[in-house]
């Protein structure tokens, strides 16, 4: 345990608060659907569920041998591949009162609290499972073959851990404070019938009536309290996908079924999740370039945490003179590009999107249309071309209103003043600015309906099952790729030629280069295809031309 030392005996240490725990995997990896809350699961007591990752001896020796427990060594390997027979499971465990363990597998567990500054007094309580993850790998499923389990009471029954059958107006499935009882219900039903294989939403068995059988043959065991959820598996390649099915990434695949989900693990995304597809774009500790890590997240989790050297990272202290000078309107600048709709509302009153969800990491990102060498480029402050590039993209990227262009007009100057930083910054970390917004990629021919299924697999979890992004309590969390709150017509990423590139080296976000050059063309044909405002009528500069600034 990297909190404490196991005490001795059949103890569990157990500190995380989601399957998710680090704050940098949790700012990527698709567990939460509202950035104002954590995605902490509390059940009806007011108790907060915590969880465990554990690897059988198959996994647990591959990852020593070659070191893959340390970020610097992991990050020089090419090739990431665990053993067939390695086995990953993911467990949710719920503290129980006097009375409850007769319904659950139950274990004895110090529990840690993240909240103890000292970090050396754990509760010591007994806990009851209440979801299991399993992925298996085998020779004929090399992405993984994915099984989840539930408590039965878990929303079910007389008196539900996580939701409550007397509450007919509380909220379900949404996050909320730590400690405050979340309303769980079910969204992704069991299947309860035999199914049409011809349908991907169809693919597995009738559970329900596999539940029963198996609980009545375990009369006197208290797993006959727990039940299937659904499986999920790869299809054969050469299903799947085309006679050059042998040359593809093992990334690239089709599922049965579409979708996967457990009320413990999958709360609030349950309508989106896929275990496959999320896993798909699991990276070693690599940073400058995208290797997979076998659909495994564990392998993120080695220390130290590596940075990502391509970024600039956000302002956090003057370095210099000049940095002390200007420093109000640097972290202004910045503000404005991370909170450009909240900040902005009569520029942008429609669409909810910053500057930088697509000039990424506000624009110190050399792999999106970074802001680097941007006055050079245009001239300032010799002439307004910056400023009115800078407006391009409020009325097209942002599908809003432009700013004055009064001298010394103080957002517009906060915008400048900012990238002057970036480039101060890049200068400083050696970073040159890329030749082109976004490294380039093959030329290739776009597929919608490729692009559909790509979508729903690696993108709807964060974008939502409609694009329609996520904003849950309010608030921004995934932006919308379509519809009335997304960019205009007139945008650069509305064209399919600049909207792959972005695709190919930046998303899923935080996982770029998952995506082969044909499935960035195949999701960008599906994107672009879909409805979006207008934009203005556009003379003299022309369309398209925002959001891309090189």
């Amino acid at each position: 345990m990297t909190r404490a030392a196991a005490r001795s005996g059949p103890v569990k240490q157990l500190f995380r608060l989601s399957k998710v725990h680090h704050p940098l995997d949790d700012a990527f990896q698709p567990t939460k659907a509202s950035g104002a809350f954590p995605g902490t699961l509390t059940d009806q007591r007011g108790r907060l569920v915590h969880y465990e990752i554990r690897m059988n001896r198959t996994l647990y020796d591959y990852v020593v041998t070659h070191g893959l427990f340390q970020a610097d060594r992991q990050a020089a390997l090419e090739h990431i591949s665990a053993p067939e027979g390695s086995i990953l499971i993911k467990a949710a465990w719920r503290e129980l009162e006097p009375g409850e363990q007769s319904r659950f597998y139950t274990r004895t567990a110090d529990i840690w609290d993240p909240d103890d500054p000292a970090g050396s007094t754990p509760r010591r309580r007994l806990v009851g499972l209440v979801g299991l993850h399993a992925m298996q790998k085998t020779a004929s499923a090399p992405q993984w073959i994915w099984t989840t389990y539930e408590q039965i009471d878990n929303v079910e029954g007389a008196d539900p851990s996580f939701r409550n059958p007397h509450c007919s107006d509380c909220l379900t499935n949404r996050q909320g404070p730590p400690g405050f009882p979340n309303q769980v219900t079910r969204l992704t039903p069991i299947p309860s019938r035999e199914p049409d294989c011809a349908r991907a939403d169809e693919s597995n068995d009738n559970l329900q009536e596999l539940n029963r059988q198996i609980q009545a043959s375990l009369p006197a065991s208290v797993w006959r309290n727990y039940e299937l959820v659904g499986a999920q598996w790869p299809l054969p390649p050469a299903a799947a996908l085309s006679e050059t099915s042998a040359r593809q990434p093992t990334t690239v695949f089709s599922v049965r079924p579409g979708l996967l989900a457990n009320t413990t693990m999958e709360t609030y995304i349950q309508t989106s999740s896929s275990c496959m597809g999320c896993h798909a774009m699991a990276r070693s500790s690599k940073r400058e370039r995208y290797v997979s890590s076998d659909f495994s997240f564990t392998f993120s989790e080695a220390y130290p945490r590596r940075p990502d050297p391509r970024v600039v990272p956000p302002p956090a202290a003057p370095r210099t003179r000049w940095d002390r000078q200007n420093w109000d309107s640097i972290l202004r600048g910045y503000t404005l590009s991370t909170a450009t709709y909240e900040e902005l509302p009569a520029q942008v009153p429609t669409a909810r999107l910053h500057c930088a969800s697509c000039h990424l990491d506000a624009g110190g990102n050399t792999q999106a249309s970074p802001w680097l060498g941007m006055t050079r480029k245009y001239n300032y402050p010799q002439t307004q071309d910056l400023q009115r590039r800078i407006n391009l993209c409020f009325s097209h990227s942002l599908n809003g209103h432009p700013l004055p262009l009064e001298a010394g007009e103080p957002t517009m100057q906060a915008f400048i003043v900012y990238m002057q930083w970036l480039d101060e910054q890049a200068k400083a970390r050696g970073l040159q600015t890329p030749a082109t917004a976004f490294p380039p990629i093959a030329l290739l021919s776009g597929n919608a309906a490729r692009g559909q299924e790509i979508f729903r697999q690696k993108c709807a979890f964060c974008h939502n099952v409609q694009g329609q992004g996520r904003y849950d309590d309010g608030r921004y969390y995934r932006p919308a790729l379509w519809g009335p709150h997304s960019f205009n017509r007139q945008a650069g990423l509305a064209e399919s030629a600049k909207m792959a590139p972005f695709l190919r080296a930046n998303m899923p976000r935080g996982f770029g280069g998952t995506l082969t050059d044909q499935e960035a063309w195949d999701l960008a044909s599906f994107i672009d295809g879909q409805e979006r405002p207008a934009g203005p009528v556009t003379t003299g500069e022309g369309r398209r031309s925002g959001g891309v600034t090189q």
